[in-house]
């Protein structure tokens, strides 16, 4: 009886010796810390000798703390500031916007860490969680400085920390930790600020990141187009092997068969079946492109430069004319259809030589006009584009002068400036 009183007695000592346990000697250090490398450093490094996920939260916590008084140190400098010019106290406190906007960043991977060990259960299999109402209020507040830190940090060109900047931005939209905050209002720059961290993403060679954050800028109609092109363009640089494009093409199908109006989806579809030789789904693909829209660009502009390849020039000149129906002043097709229209000409010229070399004169006739309805389109296209930025019409422009009014005329010559 005795010995039972003991072994109860001393069980009783041990649940109590559980119950009022007080911090582990490692949190107990890192409580103690005084800087935020300081107490980084000793989390990193004895993460695993905290005793529980209570105590981890507790030093991520501290951590968070840490970079938060960095923070309202430097704000307050620039609260300062904002008074003095407001009051034209001549005052100026210096600002060190570099700690500033890293002690945001750190201040956020650090309450982010708290999070995730505050929402684990405890012994008894309860979650109640110790800091996140406190740090959800203060650090939601802070988020719109991942975006002034994104902005300072290119404007010093330093594209990687504008990335992690904007993305992180971006990131925190849709942690638990804000969801209270974020559900208030809606994120209004979340669709623009997704589309810079895309495109700094794509610049920094981070294409699965650039995906990522294309896929959310895709929702705010003001971005969409961009981002699906920087997207696209992303995705298209990993492609190295014929497999690869095979599964890029079958990505694409799918695709543009949710979302069959997207000319971008299209036209980049379009490409890959040209570079991959898949004439029979091109062609399949613009068969029905035209059953909904018979005047798509993409699909007779395609068209006449393929059959333009092939020497197929009656059919290139019917597919360029319809394409230019649609965009009457694109050079590159009033190029394509004057180069179409003069090369028709030099071959009809070719058959009424034959073997004699001379063309007759009735056949001249016949053949003057194709030379001049290609002048004329060769003539708007360098009325359009002078400079060839677009269009590269200078040589065929010179041989239809050539061919209408001989080598001396001074229309030829004037024209010869333009063929190199």
């Amino acid at each position: 009886m005795i010995m039972k009183k003991l072994m109860i007695v001393a069980l009783m000592a041990a649940a109590a010796s559980t119950a009022f346990a007080g911090d582990s000697p490692t949190l107990k250090s890192i409580l103690k810390t005084k800087s935020y490398d300081e107490a980084k450093a000793l989390i990193s490094s004895s993460l695993g000798s905290l005793a529980s996920d209570a105590e981890k939260a507790a030093a991520y916590n501290k951590l968070y703390q840490l970079a938060m008084e960095k923070v309202n140190k430097e704000q307050g400098a620039m609260n300062e500031n904002t008074a003095a010019e407001q009051f034209k106290t001549g005052k100026h406190v210096d600002v060190d916007s570099l700690g500033f906007y890293n002690a945001v960043y750190n201040a956020m991977n650090a309450a982010l860490e708290c999070e995730k060990y505050d929402q684990m259960p405890n012994e008894k299999g309860k979650v109640k969680p110790k800091f996140h109402d406190a740090n959800s209020t203060a650090l939601y507040a802070q988020r719109g400085n991942l975006i002034n830190g994104g902005i300072y940090f290119s404007e010093r060109e330093d594209n990687a920390n504008t990335y992690k900047f904007f993305a992180k931005y971006v990131d925190t939209y849709s942690e638990p930790l804000f969801a209270q905050e974020a559900a208030k209002a809606p994120d209004a720059n979340l669709g623009q600020i997704a589309y810079y961290a895309s495109l700094y993403a794509y610049q920094n060679k981070d294409i699965q990141g650039c995906k990522k954050y294309a896929d959310i800028a895709k929702k705010d109609e003001k971005y969409a187009e961009q981002a699906n092109n920087l997207r696209l363009a992303a995705v298209q640089e990993t492609l190295k092997t014929r497999a690869d494009s095979v599964n890029y093409v079958n990505e694409l199908e799918a695709d543009l068969e949710k979302d069959p109006d997207n000319e971008v989806l299209f036209g980049t579809l379009v490409n890959m079946y040209t570079n991959m030789d898949m004439n029979d789904k091109l062609n399949a693909l613009f068969d029905k492109k035209l059953q909904i829209d018979p005047n798509n660009f993409v699909v007779w502009a395609v068209r006449g430069q393929n059959a333009m390849m092939e020497q197929k020039l009656d059919d290139a000149v019917e597919y360029f004319k319809k394409a230019l129906n649609v965009q009457p002043e694109n050079a590159q097709i009033l190029t394509y259809l004057g180069a179409c229209q003069l090369d028709r000409g030099s071959n009809a010229e070719n058959r009424a030589a034959g073997k004699t070399g001379r063309v007759p004169k009735e056949a001249m006739d016949q053949i003057r006009p194709l030379y001049e309805e290609a002048l004329g389109y060769l003539e708007k296209a360098k009325q359009l584009d002078p400079n060839k930025e677009k269009a590269n019409w200078g040589y065929p422009y010179y041989r239809c002068c050539y061919q209408l009014y001989g080598a001396e005329d001074p229309r030829t010559t004037e024209a010869e400036k333009f063929s190199h």
